[in-house]
């Protein structure tokens, strides 16, 4: 079967939405600050613009391979400070880091509306409280609100990660790596 290519292109020309790269922050991290306050990641980050956002930091970016390079980049604070990694496409379409490799370095992968692996994410106040898999042919877009701060993203997922259960890290206290 035939997928249809909506709205993950590589690159976008001048004039179409941008996409993001949403980094998502552990409990009790000030992700923004860290990212601010390291010179490391000031390098990295000199020539993007980061926005802070409710549960992590934001970052335009132009190109699919753009944000995969930030990605890269910052591995060590995805490590030591993130939950996650989330690309934003065009028309509020969220995608897995590991889902957007698969797209660019395989070329084979292209979801479109019917794309069968997503993950529902929560998070409440700042923080990734549940990623739980959504079952294939489920009708998600009549979930209820549960409350005004929580924030609801329907995240299309690689079939690897759609088999294992998502790790919360908000409530961890796993040790971390010293900074290079």
């Amino acid at each position: 079967m035939q997928r249809t290519l909506l709205f993950m292109e590589t690159d976008y020309s001048p004039g179409i939405a941008q996409m993001n790269v949403f980094f998502l922050q552990r409990k009790g991290i000030d992700l923004y600050q860290k990212l601010h306050t390291s010179e490391t990641s000031r390098n990295i980050l000199r020539f993007y613009h980061p926005k802070e956002v409710s549960g992590g930091v934001t970052i335009p970016i132009d190109s699919l391979v753009s944000g995969l390079s930030i990605a890269g980049e910052l591995r060590w604070y995805i490590r030591r400070y993130m939950q996650d990694v989330l690309f934003e496409f065009p028309l509020k379409k969220f995608c897995t880091l590991a889902l957007a490799r698969q797209i660019y370095y395989d070329r084979e992968v292209k979801p479109g509306t019917d794309w069968p692996f997503k993950r529902l994410y929560i998070i409440r106040r700042g923080c990734l409280i549940s990623a739980q898999s959504i079952a294939q042919g489920a009708e998600y877009d009549d979930m209820p609100v549960i409350s005004p701060d929580i924030t609801r993203l329907f995240v299309w997922i690689t079939e690897e990660e759609y088999l294992i259960p998502h790790r919360s890290t908000c409530n961890s206290e796993e040790e971390v790596e010293v900074e290079p």
